[in-house]
């Protein structure tokens, strides 16, 4: 006996998200008709009473995810297979896996770096001892309403989440430590929103060559709407600038789902400046200005209007807006300020602008237990529901989680309806930013990232395949030829894609730099053609380029760059000056499993030449994170030479004046996989070579470059399967006096030819190995002796660094 269909979907749109989702995996008919958007709307329509108020929250990061015991309130929703609610098996759209598992997705640790892969649901496992038994920290969202007791919800792939609107049908902007994503709490799918890590392109420092000076912003503010006439999720978030700039506004909106990026609204908005998250309603989004005043974004026309505040609001008191029983909200006053009461103003007649005040607590009031009990930096109401008894009650979400609730008529009485410390145990610290958010029975999708929707296209994909082959300058230009090919651009898949493919075979790309401060380079066709001049420098040292971007130091400055596209971040070392601080000894690898560069940066704390005593620091960090981390110095002291990157692995010198005596030349290399120093032999040669000894990467395999002042010979020696050979004996003896060979350092090689260019930082030329002919491209012999220019060799590449200044 089998029910109808009409019969089945009826069933399931009462079912709760979760369980809704995993009927989907039964059978191809369930899937499409349980993923329609007719089923999706009336599941949100029966899976959510009117009035019914639903929070979910994350443990606090320090607090281990233990299994709850017997003893606790915390409750496991079970199926009636016998599997628990708390772990889903199904994918980032609802989706179920075709095994039934659940997906891969990562878990955060206090004190990692996070950062996101082209698959949202990846996983990081972790194990922990506990009297040898070993278990898996997991993190999770929890369920609570009220009457209710805390269950887990799904699994929490963010760090230090931070719920920052209501659920618009089913759907949250979140933000965590790292990025701006939208959440569906119910499923679990995220979609982690383009660039919005950290900071936002646009608030960051960014160079700017010629007259035209790139705008830098102070404020962004993020919010979600949804547009009836298209059926369009869209993001919208304001640039703003500070109180003395305000004609500096920006807006821009990305639609969720489609094949696009950020792109300026229809209208701009008038000069003010906002920094709190927007409300949605009735089709408008809602920005608190600083001044008191309220803007409105018309989500489907892209229009801009503005509502007048309540009136006679206290000055200096804090202000908030939100949502309450489908009405706009203000919220001022805080204990610190005034007469210490809390008040809530409801906007009933939205179009007349008529203000009442909905409810005033004072929680100066309250009891003393109450008052200790419940202080928190701020309070927040929630929502608004109705008892049994009939009395109607505002709940409130405090700092430190703990949720209370005063009715309407009068707020002199808190009730704690949720104590999040004695119901699941960990310690719920006093935050700046909410930690618990609402959330609703949805099965809407957070929709599918920008590379994926690539793939989906035939038409997107082939442009694909071609623009990943072409120079980065032409590529960005053809950027601008349609939404589509500029979201494609800027698409972490294609970035990747294109530095690998671009650069194939591939002469190297030559530029100077002009100024490593400001991120300044200059290509050196233009230098040779007189277009282009540039700043001479002493102690400036740059790397080959790795995987799109380059690390250099100057003095006790180092920096990490990308030429091309003129993105620079600098790096300043604590406690490091130029008396301990040897240059060259910042190096970047990459990290092939993660997708994402790394910095190593070894600094001296003490040397001293004459002992030959020193002591090394070692600090790890990720190029898009600004958290460095000590690990483990290296063995030995490192030498005054750019290190390299080689099949992942960071290599440098050791400086043979420093540490135990060697006869021959030794090198430390850093696996980046398992974070670990180890000493290499180097090539059977002296380790007092007369002149400037260099390592690098050639033909994808470690070099040394040897000179011999005497013979005005360099040798470079090649890595080949794990041993020392020759590969090139360059004799420079008629070419001497241009390119002394203790002055003349390697580069690269033109993978074309064979040519293999050299640099002194006054000439800079091209050694064909087989005629010892050498072509000089560029000279300038008449610089001061401790001036030189410094060539960089570049990858075409749209990887992008912090462009911040400092940290």
């Amino acid at each position: 006996m089998s029910l109808p269909d009409d019969i089945v979907t009826e069933i399931f749109s009462y079912l709760p998200a979760k369980s809704a989702s995993r009927f989907r995996g039964v059978s191809c008919a369930w899937h499409a008709t349980l993923s329609s958007a007719s089923f999706i709307d009336l599941h949100l329509r029966r899976a959510n009473k009117p009035g019914e108020i639903k929070v979910f929250f994350s443990l606090p990061d320090d607090t281990p995810e233990e299994e709850p015991s017997n003893d606790d309130t915390v409750e496991e929703e079970s199926n009636d297979d016998g599997t628990a609610e708390g772990v889903s098996n199904y994918n980032g759209e609802g989706e179920p896996s075709d095994d039934g598992s659940t997906p891969e997705e990562k878990t955060y640790d206090e004190g990692e770096s996070h950062d996101d892969d082209e698959d949202d649901t990846s996983e990081e496992e972790e194990s922990h001892d506990d009297d040898d038994d070993t278990w898996e920290e997991e993190s999770y969202f929890y369920a609570w309403q009220p009457g209710g007791v805390a269950t887990k919800l799904t699994t929490n792939n963010f760090y230090q989440p931070t719920p920052l609107t209501r659920p618009l049908h089913g759907l949250v902007l979140m933000r965590d430590a790292t990025s701006y994503h939208i959440c569906n709490p119910c499923t679990g799918a995220t979609l982690a929103l383009p660039d919005s890590s950290t900071l936002p392109a646009k608030m960051m420092w960014r160079p700017f060559h010629g007259e035209t000076k790139l705008p830098y912003y102070a404020y962004v503010a993020y919010g979600l709407g949804y547009c009836l006439v298209t059926h369009e999720y869209k993001v919208v978030r304001l640039f703003s600038n500070k109180e003395d700039d305000y004609s500096l506004v920006h807006c821009e909106v990305f639609v969720l789902g489609t094949v696009a990026y950020w792109r300026p609204t229809a209208q701009q908005p008038p000069a003010c400046v906002v920094e709190d998250p927007g409300v949605f309603l009735d089709g408008h989004l809602h920005f608190l200005c600083s001044n008191g005043g309220i803007l409105t974004f018309d989500v489907s026309e892209e229009t801009f209007g503005s509502l007048f505040p309540p009136p006679n609001l206290e000055e200096d008191a804090p202000i908030k807006m939100t949502e309450l029983d489908g009405c706009l909200c203000i919220c001022h006053g805080h204990k610190n300020y005034g007469d210490g009461a809390y008040n809530i103003w409801m906007l009933g007649n939205y179009k007349q602008g008529n203000w009442e005040r909905l409810c005033r607590v004072d929680p100066t009031a309250w009891t003393e237990p109450e008052r200790v009990l419940l202080d928190s930096y701020w309070m927040a109401p929630l929502g608004i529901y109705n008892e049994n008894s009939g009395h109607t009650k505002i709940m409130f979400d405090t700092g430190t989680c703990k949720v209370f609730a005063v009715d309407v008529t009068n707020g002199n009485k808190p009730e704690v309806i949720f104590n999040p410390d004695e119901t699941i145990g960990g310690t719920f610290k006093d935050f700046s930013e909410p930690g618990l958010g609402l959330f609703e029975e949805s099965l809407v999708p957070v929709g599918r990232t920008i590379g994926e929707m690539v793939l989906l296209s035939p038409h997107t994909k082939a442009w694909f395949d071609i623009l990943k082959w072409m120079q980065t300058r032409f590529v960005a230009d053809l950027s601008l030829v349609c939404r589509a090919w500029r979201a494609m651009v800027k698409d972490d898949h294609f970035i990747r894609s294109h530095v690998a493919h671009a650069n194939l075979n591939k002469s190297p790309r030559i530029m100077l730099i002009d100024d490593s401060t400001f991120g300044l380079y200059v290509d050196l066709e233009d230098v040779v053609n007189g277009r282009e001049g540039y700043t001479v420098s002493a102690h400036l040292v740059c790397s080959q380029p790795c995987h799109g971007l380059n690390a250099g130091t100057k003095g006790c400055r180092s920096f990490v760059c990308n030429p091309v596209m003129g993105y620079l971040e600098n790096i300043l070392v604590d406690g490091v000056d130029e008396d301990t601080f040897f240059a060259g000894q910042t190096g970047m690898g990459y990290d092939s499993e993660n997708n994402i560069h790394v910095l190593v940066l070894v600094t001296y704390k003490e040397k001293n030449l004459a002992t030959p005593e020193y002591k090394l620091e070692c600090k790890l960090r990720y190029v898009d994170d600004k958290e460095c981390r000590l690990v483990d110095p290296p063995p030995r002291p490192v030498a005054n030479v750019p290190p390299t990157y080689v099949a992942g692995k960071i290599f440098w010198l050791v400086e043979p004046d420093l540490g135990p005596i060697s006869l021959n030349c030794e090198i430390v290399a850093f696996d980046i996989r398992t974070e670990n120093f180890e000493v290499l032999q180097g090539p059977p040669c002296s380790n007092h070579a007369d002149g400037h000894k260099s390592i690098l990467q050639l033909h994808g395999a470690l070099c040394m470059a040897f000179p011999d002042k005497r013979c005005s010979v360099i040798d470079i020696w090649m890595m080949k399967d794990g041993i020392w050979s020759m590969e090139y004996h360059i004799e420079l003896k008629e070419l001497s006096q241009e390119y002394p060979s203790e002055r003349t350092t390697p580069l690269a090689v033109d993978p074309t030819d064979g040519r293999i260019l050299f640099s002194t930082g006054r000439s800079l030329g091209y050694f064909d190995p087989e005629t010892a002919a050498m072509e000089t491209l560029y000279s300038n012999v008449g610089l001061p002796s401790d001036l030189n220019f410094c060539p960089i060799i570049c990858d075409e590449s749209f990887v992008s660094t912090l462009y911040s200044f400092y940290y």
